[in-house]
């Protein structure tokens, strides 16, 4: 392709954008007002409401053969068919008629041998399959102690799932919810038995004959599911409102034999010795209550999964109480899970429960109702089809901090730059520590003083001074102001010009056009030399451990590449920071008091890799080497204390390996690290501020402004021949008056690397005549009969659209690599100091 002379900072174009505030005032979370009854935050997918009248619905259950089936509140358990062969279910008949009130108020239901099992109050129950459309009921098993304290609608049992071999496995919801440790407040002694089955997992033999503890210290497991490597997990209720640090979250937990989970937490008078089971993600904040928890993978005889290819296997958790829809990676290691989750749709009814069809589409359950139990057996639920039809659409795989001021996300495949045009306006950045992704779409809040609370305290917006895509179309770059501090950042992007996607079928809602992610400040900085010692990769990766780095990261083409990278001789470093603040430990919500103080937690890091590897971490942390690839990091765990890490290791010997896993002194296990308790080299705790002056440029001393400015008017950089600055320049290219809000590092990368982002309102076309000749640069102007095109030198050309045989969007700047080196040290020099700094008279 043809390259036409382009002034130096072309490249620049990147960050013309108006900049926001720079100290941003704090804003009140703001709620859309024509919020849809669901709103997925990615792009390609379509909901649409079943035309089935029932009452509320606990479950939905597929049998192997592909019958649906529904457990009502009330107890009514429904059969949908679809009666017209057009892929929705639209008519619903009994299964079983629980006009006598066999069944009270239940959640879980699996399929199993025979027939559909219930979890209910008092017994397991078993809908045996007539074969004529109904059931007969049989009790399984039964005659557990109640609970003390009955919880609402009287739940017993909760949570079911079957294995392969035909064992039931199911929760017991706790003692006494309001009270767990059950103290005498006489004596002061706990009646809490940890031997009960009250507040545990039991597994019930094939033959209903034996009933095993697998676990404790549940508090109301309501949905168990297993994943398709036969490992069993359920979801858990928050209950440090009723017991301060007794699952201070939502929670979603792998389910190990032996293990303690938390409700009670362990507590040194009353419940000294039990190691509580950290989850393996929590949902925050507060209150979100956690229900159906359904694995995608194919139902029955179908080959479908929901969604993109690469979310197969992902856990689909609804949220109730709030109306969330989560998607949560699992990685399995030798020692356990990692999880990574987004937040995908926000719903405006009490999502009990989503689970995948065997044709690749996603059902969601909905009571009516406000949190926490809506309307009850007798209101009307709701059932949404969710069906993923835009499978040509780029789906975002991850959003990190690339940097300080850079926020990256990364699409599975090339974007479309004439979407995104206006990106930089149109993208917002919010940060707090409750803020969430989409959260202007979230309708309900449980009436808890802690949910008041979390509204209350204060988010701010973070300025985005620009926005641009990368050569490649498939990561997405926003300069921001300043972000250090490891807090929650909720971005915001369109998807395409249009305010909203309207339905296009029948009982199609419509969707808002927008993409809603989450990020933050966890991570770890990653640098690939080659055998010469020279950079070829440098970026972010999630995780120490490669093996969960490469899962995570799979559909991102920059990080295949840095895999790839990896099989040649060369040297990997990666730097992070380790959080080991209550490892062990249930945090302790804001606000919250216990009646002891944790002892400190002497944490191990242990590395693996099958070459040596050098290890450098904090003077207070103990580095011991059990073989060249064998090390262990030690340190004591502390409040805001985080021990700063840089690990090298040789690569070129096949697929890099490095293993990281975690234990204590009190709890020798080794355990897989949480991508939390990761944080980039750069991040500092909350204690420390950014400053709010201009930030210092040591590489502008010795520059001049008005010599710069020379250099930007004259031949040499002829960047005036595009650009305004301050008033003065072209007008072909975008106004770069905003330079002076951005730093010199990032700012200097995109004229040395000028196709690295490129903003995607000055996307460069290859424009081919029907004559053969070739035309390169920037459409200004489209007319019916004529078409406007800048060269990078400021030149316009009309070209009749009779002469036009075809155009394609370019991924690479106009602006040539190597201008730089055109200007000597002391040009370079004054050039920054005229696009960095204010006049000075």
């Amino acid at each position: 392709m043809p390259r036409i002379l382009p002034s130096l900072c072309a490249a620049l174009s990147l960050f013309a954008v108006p900049v926001r505030a720079a100290v941003p005032a704090a804003i009140a979370p703001a709620v859309v007002a024509d919020a849809p009854p669901v709103q997925f935050f990615v792009p390609g997918f379509t909901v649409r409401e079943l035309p089935v009248q029932l009452r509320n619905l606990n479950n939905l259950v597929y049998a192997p053969d592909g019958r649906l089936f529904a457990l009502g509140y009330d107890g009514n358990v429904y059969q949908l068919h679809d009666s017209n062969g057009d892929g929705d279910e639209d008519r619903a008949t009994l299964f079983y008629d629980n006009s006598g009130n066999a069944i009270p108020p239940s959640i879980g239901m699996t399929w199993g041998p025979g027939g559909l099992y219930i979890a209910s109050r008092g017994r397991i129950i078993h809908l045996k399959d007539k074969g004529d459309g109904t059931a007969e009921l049989i009790t399984v098993t039964g005659g557990w102690l109640p609970p003390t304290a009955a919880a609402g609608s009287n739940l017993d049992a909760i949570g079911i799932a079957t294995d392969a071999a035909g064992n039931i496995y199911f929760g017991l919801g706790t003692d006494a919810w309001n009270g767990a440790y059950r103290v005498d407040k006489q004596t002061g002694v706990a009646a809490y038995n940890l031997y009960s089955e009250r507040g545990t997992i039991i597994r019930l033999s094939p033959d209903w004959k034996r009933r095993d503890i697998l676990a404790t210290g549940l508090r109301f497991p309501v949905s168990l599911a297993f994943n398709a490597h036969g490992d069993l997990f359920c979801s858990d209720q928050e209950g440090a409102t009723w017991l301060p640090n007794g699952n201070p979250f939502d929670e979603l937990l792998h389910i190990q034999t032996g293990r303690h989970y938390g409700f009670p937490p362990r507590h040194p008078r009353h419940l000294p010795g039990v190691i509580d089971e950290p989850s393996v993600f929590d949902y925050g904040p507060q209150h979100q209550s956690t229900c159906g928890v359904h694995f995608n993978e194919p139902v029955g005889s179908g080959t479908a999964t929901f969604g993109p290819a690469w979310w197969r296997g992902d856990a689909l958790v609804a949220g109730e109480s709030r109306g969330k829809l989560w998607r949560t990676k699992l990685v399995r290691t030798a020692a356990g899970y990692v999880a990574k989750n987004e937040l995908i749709a926000a719903i405006a009814m009490l999502a009990i429960d989503a689970v995948p069809t065997p044709r690749g589409d996603l059902l969601i359950a909905c009571h009516s109702g406000a949190p926490d139990w809506g309307t009850g057996p007798q209101g009307a639920g709701k059932i949404f089809k969710v069906s993923y039809t835009g499978r040509n659409e780029p789906q975002p795989v991850l959003a990190y901090a690339a940097g300080p001021a850079e926020i990256r996300v990364i699409f599975d495949r090339p974007v479309d730059p004439v979407r995104w045009r206006g990106l930089a306006a149109a993208s917002r950045v919010t940060r707090g520590p409750y803020v969430a992704a989409g959260d202007r779409f979230e309708t309900l809040a449980p009436g808890y003083k802690v949910v008041k609370e979390q509204a209350q305290v204060a988010r701010h917006d973070v300025p985005v001074l620009s926005a641009g895509l990368a050569q490649d179309l498939t990561s997405l770059v926003l300069r921001t102001a300043p972000r250090i501090h490891p807090e929650p950042y909720a971005v915001q992007l369109p998807d395409g010009p249009e305010a909203k996607r309207p339905a296009s079928a029948p009982g199609e809602r419509p969707q808002h056009a927008a993409i809603d992610l989450l990020t933050d400040l966890a991570g770890v900085e990653a640098e690939w030399r080659d055998a010469a010692g020279r950079t070829e990769w440098k970026g972010w990766l999630p995780h120490l451990d490669l093996a969960v780095a490469r899962e995570l990261t799979a559909p991102s083409a920059e990080h295949a590449r840095l895999f790839a990278l990896l099989r040649q001789p060369g040297r990997l470093t990666l730097r992070t920071q380790l959080d080991l603040h209550l490892m062990l430990r249930p945090a302790i919500q804001p606000g919250a008091k216990i009646d002891f103080e944790y002892p400190a937690e002497t944490v191990t890091l242990a590395l693996r890799a099958p070459a040596r590897l050098e290890v450098r971490a904090e003077a207070l942390a103990r580095t011991t080497w059990a073989g060249d690839g064998e090390v262990a990091v030690t340190a004591e765990s502390r409040a805001g204390g985080w021990v700063p890490l840089e690990i090298t290791l040789p690569t070129g010997a096949g697929e890099a390996v490095l293993a990281a896993t975690w234990s204590t002194a009190e709890d020798t296990r080794p355990r897989a690290w949480p991508l939390r308790r990761f944080l980039l080299p750069w991040a500092r705790p909350a204690t420390e501020t950014v400053a709010a002056a201009a930030p210092e440029r040591p590489e502008l001393a010795g520059g001049d402004w008005r010599r710069g400015h020379q250099v930007f008017f004259g031949a040499a950089a002829a960047c005036s021949a595009c650009h305004q600055v301050r008033g003065e320049g072209g007008v072909v290219g975008p106004d770069l008056t905003n330079l002076v809000h951005r730093d010199y590092a990032s700012v200097l990368k995109d004229i040395l690397e000028p196709s690295a982002a490129i903003n995607p309102d000055r996307i460069a076309y290859a424009v081919t005549l029907k004559s053969g000749a070739e035309l390169t640069g920037m459409i200004l102007e489209e007319g019916p009969e004529t078409l406007v095109l800048a060269d990078a030198a400021g030149g316009k050309r009309a070209i009749p659209r009779a002469e036009i045989a075809g155009r394609k969007a370019s991924a690479v700047s106009l602006m040539p690599a190597g201008l730089w080196q055109n200007l000597d040290a002391q040009q370079q020099r004054d050039l920054m100091t005229f696009l960095l700094t204010e006049r000075k008279e």
